[in-house]
C-alpha cells in the first residue's frame, strides 16, 4: 500500500484532482473526497508534501500532508486556496506544523463565517488507522507520514487557547461528533471577556404541552392534525423561555435533525403560488424529489338579507425528501423564510401525508369547511412556530415520548445537538443537563 491507496482506504475513491504551477514542479498534487469522514462531507488534502521533510523548532524532522473536511460544499473553492497555501507555506520555510498551534485565518477566505483562525489537529473525525501512516519504501515514501488537519476556529476559542491551553481545548474538540465540519455551527466557547469552561454554549427552553384541541387551534395555529392519539408534544426556544432568534432557530433546527443521523425526512412548507415554477427548478437543480398539495378554505354564509354566499380560498404547499444533511441545508436556506412569516414550516419522518376536510362553525349561519394534513400517529413532527422563533415537536416515538417524571431530561438531551444544553424544563432552571 502507498499513500494514496492510504487515503482511498480510509476517504473512499477521489472525486478530484487538482495541479497548479507552484506546487506541480515540486511533484505535489491536491485531491478532493467526497463523503468523508462522513456522509455530505467534503476533504481536500495535498498529496506529494510527504516527500519534503519538515522540520520542528526543536529539530525534529517529520513528514507531513495537509488537509481540511467541511459540509459546505460552496466552501470547495476556499478549501483548496486554503490546502494551496499551507501546502506552499510549508515547502517554502520547511517548518512542519504543530499540534495545538493556529494559524490567522487568510483575509478574504472563508469571509462570511467570521473565522479567526485555522487549528492543527490530528484528523480524529476519521479512524484512528488514518491518523499515523507508516511508509512504503517500494514507492520512495519515509519511514513515517502524520496527515494533519486543519479546523476552523473563532476568536473566543482562540482566547480560550490562550488561557487555559491546548489540552483543555483539545478535550472540548474531541467531545464533538460532526459540528467541526460546519461552517456555520457556534463557537464552543463563550467571548472573550466570558470564557466558559463547557462546550455548551447554547441554551434551550423546554415546556411539555398540554394536548389539547386549544394545542393546534391555539398555539401552533398550523392546518395540521394528527390521525390519532399523541403522546407528547413540547415547544423549544432556543436562549429564550419565551421566544428566541430566527437565525439561532434555523441553526438549530439543522443541527437537531441531523444530530437525530435519520434520513430521509420530509419537509412540508407553504409556497406562493407566483413562486411555483422558482420552486419547481429548484427542486430539479438539486436533485429533489417533491409533490405539491393544495388546500382549499371554503366558507358558507346563509343570511337573511343577503341570502346564501360561499367564497373559497386556496394555499399552495410543497413536500420535499430530504435524504442528507446537504439537502437538508439547501432546503433551509430556501425555505425558511416562509417559516419567519409565520406560515407552515414542518418536517416527519413519516411521507404518509394525508388531506382531510375539516367542518367549523364558527358564527350562527356561517360555516368553514377547510382542509388540513393528516400525519400518522406513529411518527415525529417537527413544526416551526412563532415567526421562525420556535420548535413544536409532536411524537409517539419511544424515544421522544418517555415520562417527563421519569429520566424524560436526560433522555431528551442525548437526543440535542453536543453543544446545546436544556437550561429550562417545564419552568424548572437546570444548572446544566
Amino acid at each position: 500500500m502507498n499513500y494514496i491507496e492510504h487515503l482511498e482506504a480510509h476517504c473512499g475513491e477521489s472525486t478530484g484532482h487538482l495541479e497548479m504551477e507552484e506546487l506541480q514542479d515540486h511533484a505535489i498534487q491536491m485531491l478532493q473526497f467526497q463523503n468523508a469522514p462522513f456522509a455530505n462531507a467534503n476533504t481536500v488534502t495535498s498529496l506529494g508534501l510527504l516527500h519534503h521533510p519538515l522540520q520542528f523548532e526543536n529539530g525534529a524532522v517529520v513528514h507531513q500532508e495537509v488537509m481540511l473536511s467541511v459540509m459546505q460544499q460552496d466552501a470547495e473553492s476556499d478549501l483548496i486556496e486554503l490546502i494551496y497555501r499551507l501546502t506552499l507555506e510549508a515547502l517554502k520555510t520547511g517548518h512542519a506544523y504543530d499540534l495545538g498551534e493556529y494559524l490567522p485565518m487568510p483575509v478574504g477566505l472563508l469571509s462570511k463565517y467570521d473565522f479567526a483562525a485555522l487549528y492543527v489537529t490530528t484528523p480524529f473525525y476519521f479512524e484512528e488507522s488514518f491518523q499515523v501512516y507508516k511508509g512504503n519504501t517500494a514507492f520512495g515514501e519515509p519511514e513515517t507520514v502524520l496527515p494533519v488537519w486543519f479546523v476552523p476556529i473563532f476568536a473566543s476559542e482562540v482566547a480560550y487557547i490562550e488561557k487555559y491551553g491546548t489540552e483543555e481545548f483539545n478535550e472540548m474538540l474531541y467531545e464533538t461528533e460532526m459540528q467541526l465540519l460546519n461552517l456555520k455551527r457556534h463557537p464552543l466557547v463563550g467571548d472573550n471577556e466570558e470564557i466558559e469552561e463547557s462546550i455548551f454554549n447554547r441554551e434551550v427552553f423546554v415546556c411539555e404541552c398540554e394536548i389539547t384541541d386549544a394545542l393546534f387551534e391555539d398555539d401552533i395555529q398550523r392546518p395540521l392534525v394528527l390521525n390519532g392519539p399523541l403522546a407528547k408534544a413540547y415547544h423549544m426556544s432556543v436562549e429564550s423561555g419565551e421566544q428566541g432568534d430566527t437565525d439561532q432557530n434555523e441553526t438549530f433546527l439543522f443541527d437537531f435533525l441531523n444530530h437525530q443521523n435519520r434520513f430521509p425526512i420530509y419537509v412540508t412548507f407553504f409556497a406562493f403560488e407566483e413562486e411555483d415554477k422558482d420552486n419547481r427548478a429548484f427542486f430539479s437543480q438539486h436533485h429533489m424529489s417533491f409533490t405539491s398539495h393544495v388546500l382549499s378554505r371554503q366558507k358558507q354564509t346563509n343570511g337573511w338579507l343577503r341570502g346564501k354566499r360561499t367564497s373559497t380560498s386556496e394555499s399552495h404547499f410543497f413536500t420535499v425528501k430530504i435524504e442528507n444533511a446537504r439537502m437538508l441545508e439547501l432546503i433551509l436556506e430556501h425555505a425558511y423564510r416562509v417559516a419567519s412569516m409565520n406560515e407552515l414550516f414542518m418536517f416527519s419522518y413519516s411521507n404518509r401525508l394525508s388531506i382531510q376536510q375539516e367542518v367549523e362553525t364558527t358564527y350562527r349561519k356561517t360555516r368553514v369547511l377547510e382542509d388540513r394534513f393528516v400525519y400518522p400517529e406513529d411518527t415525529t413532527v417537527v413544526i416551526v412556530g412563532h415567526d421562525g422563533t420556535m420548535l413544536y415537536l409532536l411524537s409517539n416515538e419511544e424515544h421522544f415520548a418517555y415520562d417527563l417524571r421519569t429520566d424524560w431530561a436526560k433522555r431528551l438531551r442525548q437526543q440535542l445537538p453536543n453543544d446545546t444544553v436544556i437550561r429550562q424544563l417545564n419552568g424548572e432552571l437546570f444548572a446544566d443537563l
